[in-house]
């Protein structure tokens, strides 16, 4: 269980993902939300039955759409959770594109405008998006999975401890990370639990930036536990 109190009973929420998103430099905004939502947003597109390269086509215009309009700047976070305005944006760009593409089969109007980000590309994985999930239920499950990967990649630590803890979280016994790693099995113990901490406080931390209350960071959390069972 994540506990929230490793942050302290006084947390603020001075900066959350609205607010950072508002702060940064235009671009910088830009590769923000390609970092934390490219994955997620591509699963959603993808649930709505189109192929790889279309939905990337799609990702890549829908976040140079934001960054062209200011979407995020005019739209009010008194509406809810980022997550939830991002959602609906795209759904409404994808009614938009899917119109535009047509229009452009008859031989009239523009192409969408598209970006290339290739450090984030993502494949379709039938794994996180089931054919009984709603599109909306695979974005919201591909965001915790994506925010867990991202969250290991950063950890800080040694080489081999950081081999031991991704051994750990791919199920390997104690006996095996040690025979690969070649650390003790109590040495790999103490660097899994050490890990283990660090990482729970880089989730606990990353979720808070999107919400404006410790209520909403408990109900935040329990629902990103609740996406990755």
């Amino acid at each position: 269980m994540i506990e929230t109190k490793v942050l302290g009973d006084d947390r603020q929420f001075p900066a959350t993902e609205w607010a950072l998103l508002r702060r940064e430099p235009r671009m910088e905004s830009l590769d923000i939300l390609a970092r934390r939502y490219w994955k997620p947003l591509y699963f959603y597109v993808r649930r709505h039955r189109f192929d790889v390269e279309t939905s990337k086509d799609i990702v890549q215009s829908f976040l140079a759409s934001l960054l062209a309009h200011d979407t995020v700047a005019r739209a009010d976070p008194g509406l809810g959770r980022f997550r939830t305005f991002i959602l609906a944006a795209l759904s409404n760009f994808i009614k938009d594109w899917t119109r535009a593409t047509s229009r452009l089969k008859r031989g009239g109007g523009q192409a969408p405008l598209s970006l290339d980000f290739p450090s984030v590309e993502a494949e379709f994985s039938p794994q996180l998006a089931s054919h009984e999930e709603t599109p909306e239920v695979a974005l919201n499950r591909a965001w915790a999975r994506s925010l867990l990967e991202q969250s290991v990649e950063d950890l800080k630590g040694a080489p081999a401890h950081l081999q031991a803890f991704r051994m750990y979280l791919d199920g390997e016994c104690y006996e095996s990370i040690s025979k690969q790693t070649g650390m003790s099995q109590s040495a790999s113990k103490v660097a899994v639990h050490r890990l283990r901490g660090k990482l729970r406080r880089l989730l606990i931390a990353r979720i808070a930036d999107t919400v404006g209350t410790e209520a909403d960071l408990k109900a935040e959390l329990s629902e990103f536990v609740g996406l990755l069972s």
